[in-house]
């Protein structure tokens, strides 16, 4: 997991290059973009994934999602709360997790 002074990948939560003012999963690095392309995903940018994961069924969001190796990150953002909003509750550890049928989230 990246944290505060680095830009982190959008999928994977990886630290990409330092950057005192980045915020959380702006970008995507190079090996989800392939990651991705291979799963038939073509997303080029984060505002791309965030449409993807918006128009597309949540078992294919997860599957895709799972395969490329996806994090949640510490800090909020709005691909983490796409993916949550698919049914998949955060978990910075093992991924994806679908989420407790009492809907429980720990977003703040």
């Amino acid at each position: 997991m990246a944290h505060a002074d680095y830009a982190c990948c959008a999928v994977c939560d990886r630290k990409m290059y330092y950057d005192p003012w980045a915020e959380a999963k702006t970008e995507i690095c190079s090996d989800c973009v392939a990651n991705l392309a291979t799963q038939g995903v073509i997303v080029h940018n984060t505002s791309e994934l965030l449409a993807w994961i918006k128009s597309t069924d949540a078992d294919t969001v997860g599957k895709v999602l799972a395969n490329a190796g996806f994090r949640f990150c510490h800090y909020w953002n709005p691909i983490d709360e796409a993916v949550e909003n698919k049914g998949f509750k955060p978990d910075e550890h093992r991924g994806l997790t679908p989420r407790p049928a009492d809907g429980a989230s720990r977003r703040r």
